[in-house]
């Protein structure tokens, strides 16, 4: 993938977690969103290798949403900031 494709599919990325996070914050957990994240990974991210911290993030966050519980949603909202300020640091470094 080269460098500006991936930095598009990044910001997209990105676009993606902050809607999820948002939804989060109001208490809610958009399964489509997730779906989304996961998809966009899949779409090339994850096979990337400038951005295997990421996928171990993504995971993270899948973890923290199987079991929706009010205490749960705000790991969720932390492990999203995590993704962005990952996301970030891949974008930082192309």
């Amino acid at each position: 993938m080269t460098d500006l494709a991936l930095a598009r599919a990044l910001r997209t990325l990105r676009r993606t977690v902050l809607m999820l996070q948002t939804e989060l914050r109001h208490g809610r957990i958009d399964e489509t969103l997730i779906a989304d994240i996961d998809a966009q990974m899949e779409r090339g991210i994850s096979s990337e290798p400038r951005c295997a911290d990421l996928v171990k993030q993504v995971d993270a966050l899948r973890e923290s949403t199987l079991t929706p519980r009010a205490e749960l949603l705000m790991d969720t909202v932390r492990a999203c900031e995590k993704l962005k300020d990952g996301i970030e640091e891949v974008v930082s470094r192309l």
